[in-house]
């Protein structure tokens, strides 16, 4: 539109030259200059004025349009400072500052005390020596504190273990911590090997399914074990109370040990007596070797003895058939004896009867 109205105008401005021209030859040169100079003047100020107008209405338009946006912007602020409106659970939708911070301080209690950037290196056995950049952290001998290495998982970096605090330099941002449960051989090593920085929590860190669940693929197969991605990658999943898991994870491991140890135990002993069985039965097998040469010459010796045997069961009949023999004689003697005897009783009361009668 402004260029058909320059255009329109330059055609006015050519025309009144020419005008101005024609006019000369009847009008005097002042008037005919007088009257140009009017007309320019309307002319610049009619453009003039056109374009205020149009400057007017677009910087009206501009202040429309950003008042507009004020108004929007004050509306989102105060939804961003405020929050949005209440949804059907009576709960702001989205959220304003206020209830992050509430939201914050919520997860931050429960998240409890956490320290950053804490310079680690190796002790005695379980030790751990700390130095923390302030001496603000509050730990005191008898704190608990849960130590991950701040070392990418991918590079190795894993959960160290839960420590007590046994030592704290007068400074402040030396202290000294022990592991609270003991350490198996791997997580000795591992302790003893650990370099760089770690993170401290004062409780250990809850579960939360959604944090892993609203990851990426990507992101979530970076931090977590190839066997357990597509288990973290479920909002519902059961929730895990690691610390009531490392602890039990203990006991099992004790009790396994404890297992182990009296299978081991049992194992020993029973190849102790496998080889005292095994003596024994080289010892029986060497008496049984001595016993079947003593059975061999006791067999001989029962033979001579059965032959022996034989022989005097011989004798023995024929003593005792000696002895029948003499038996009968002696009865047939004592029969004979005895009759003699009856006779001579016989033969002795008849005499004493003769002598008997033979006195007056």
């Amino acid at each position: 539109m402004a260029l058909v109205l320059e255009i329109l105008l330059g055609v006015a401005i050519l025309a009144s030259f020419v005008v101005a021209y024609m006019s000369a030859r009847t009008w005097q040169i002042y008037q005919v200059v007088l009257v140009e100079l009017l007309f320019l003047s309307a002319v610049g100020f009619f453009y003039l004025s056109a374009r205020t107008l149009a400057t007017h209405n677009a910087w009206r338009s501009v202040v429309n349009r950003e008042k507009a946006n004020l108004e929007q912007l004050q509306t989102d602020t105060k939804i961003i400072q405020e929050g949005g409106p209440p949804n059907a659970d009576g709960v702001a939708d989205p959220p304003g500052i206020r209830q992050l911070r509430q939201e914050l301080k919520k997860v931050a209690v429960e998240r409890g005390g956490v320290i950053y950037e804490v310079a680690a290196a190796p002790g005695d056995a379980g030790a751990l020596n700390l130095t923390l950049k302030s001496a603000g952290h509050g730990l005191l001998p008898g704190s608990i504190v849960f130590a991950f290495s701040e070392t990418p998982y991918q590079e190795g970096g894993r959960y160290l273990g839960e420590f007590k605090v046994t030592a704290v330099d007068e400074d402040a941002t030396k202290v000294q911590v022990v592991s609270n449960l003991p350490l198996t051989e791997s997580q000795a090593a591992r302790l003893a090997a650990v370099a760089g920085n770690v993170t401290l929590y004062m409780r250990m860190p809850i579960d939360d399914p959604e944090f892993f669940a609203a990851l990426d693929d990507a992101t979530r197969q970076g931090l977590l074990p190839t066997g357990s991605v597509q288990e973290f990658a479920q909002a519902d999943r059961t929730l895990r109370d690691y610390e009531l898991y490392f602890r039990q994870h203990y006991v099992q491991r004790t009790l396994l040990n404890d297992a182990i140890r009296k299978l081991t135990s049992n194992i020993e002993r029973i190849e102790a007596a496998t080889a005292e069985a095994e003596k024994e039965a080289q010892y029986r097998q060497e008496e049984k070797t001595g016993l079947a040469s003593d059975l061999q010459q006791f067999e001989g010796e029962r033979d001579a003895i059965a032959a022996y045997q034989t022989s005097l069961e011989a004798a023995y009949k024929q003593v005792l058939d000696s002895l029948k023999n003499t038996y009968l004689a002696n009865r047939n003697m004592a029969a004979q004896l005895t009759e003699s005897q009856f006779q001579a009783v016989e033969a002795i009361d008849r005499r004493t009867d003769a002598a008997a009668s033979t006195q007056p």
